[in-house]
């Protein structure tokens, strides 16, 4: 059986298996309820990620021992359509997470599992820097298109700021994983790779924190850089990569960038897929997806290696 819950920043909408719903707080207080109906009736907790506002009730939910799933908003809200809910109310959306939940194959099904302080707090502060980085380049672009020399003086001094905030976040995030075991060893394996820098660590760590524990075709998909089959009867279009954890993915994107340039194994790629007449982007993408697989590599084994790059020749 399932409790479907809708999450808001100060209230909780709840759908218990018989049907009945009813309204209670985003607190300690408010979840208490939840917990002992998951008890009582040996229930799946069930309710879609929304960021820091779930926080409380996945805490709760691990706490007490209940089984909890947190579901893609995504796939819960097409799951709506499909039975016709073009609605959305907060009290349909409980009933339909309830509904959602309960359609998923057992082995679809992936548990909340605990989270440590470290992990919690390192995802914060890449969310911090992705924001502070948005408000920078807004700021950035708009100093561009300004001649009044005192407004690009206040925009300036904002910018100064920006980055002074920035760079603090920065250091927090990097002593966050140095005082984790786990993240610190594969912070320092990572970096090894040419085109792996501290930023694509930060969020590869924060955003895939189950790195290691996955197939190759698996964080693929996770991250949305592995091409997708679309074949229907006699249509065949494109294969082409789909959704997957964003800011994860242009992180990498961007990461490739570089690393088509100084890593002597994925140049090499880079410009084959390029002379077979690939275009850039696409080809840019496919290492990515080799980027991510290697990074998963490294959490796997231990004892994985890199390959080095070769030495030049000495001269006679």
């Amino acid at each position: 059986m399932h409790i479907g819950v809708d999450i808001g920043k100060d209230k909780l909408d709840v759908c218990l298996p018989n049907g009945h719903k009813y309204v209670t707080t985003n607190n300690k207080k408010g979840i208490k309820p939840i917990i002992k109906d998951a008890k009582k009736l040996n229930a799946i907790v069930s309710f879609e990620a929304t960021g820091i506002y779930s926080n409380k009730l996945y805490d709760a939910c691990i706490a007490a021992g209940v089984r909890a799933m947190q579901l893609d908003p995504w796939r819960a809200r097409n799951f709506a359509k499909s039975q016709g809910l073009l609605e959305k109310t907060d009290s349909i959306d409980c009933e339909m997470i309830r509904d959602f939940a309960a359609s998923l194959k057992p082995e679809k099904r992936r548990f909340i599992e605990p989270i440590s302080d470290s992990q919690r707090n390192l995802r914060t502060t890449v969310r911090v820097r992705r924001n502070l980085m948005k408000a920078k380049n807004l700021v950035a672009t708009q100093l561009d298109c300004i001649d009044d020399a005192s407004s690009r003086k206040s925009l300036m001094r904002i910018v100064d700021r920006l980055e002074a905030e920035i760079a603090k976040v920065e250091a927090h995030s990097d002593e966050i994983i140095a005082n984790d075991e786990r993240m610190h060893a594969l912070a320092v394996r990572f970096l090894v790779v040419a085109g792996v820098g501290p930023c694509v660590t930060r969020v590869i760590l924060s955003d895939v924190p189950e790195i290691g524990r996955l197939t190759n075709k698996a964080i693929g998909k996770i991250l949305g850089l592995a091409p997708l089959e679309n074949k229907s009867c006699t249509v065949e279009k494109k294969s082409r990569p789909q959704r997957g954890r964003g800011y994860a993915r242009s992180v990498l994107y961007e990461a490739t960038m570089t690393a088509c340039r100084f890593n002597h194994v994925w140049k090499q790629d880079y410009d084959d897929m390029v002379a077979r007449g690939k275009p850039k982007p696409v080809a840019h993408t496919a290492i990515a997806r080799k980027m991510a697989i290697l990074l998963n590599t490294i959490a796997k084994y231990p004892g994985f290696k890199p390959s080095e790059p070769p030495k030049p020749a000495k001269a006679k």
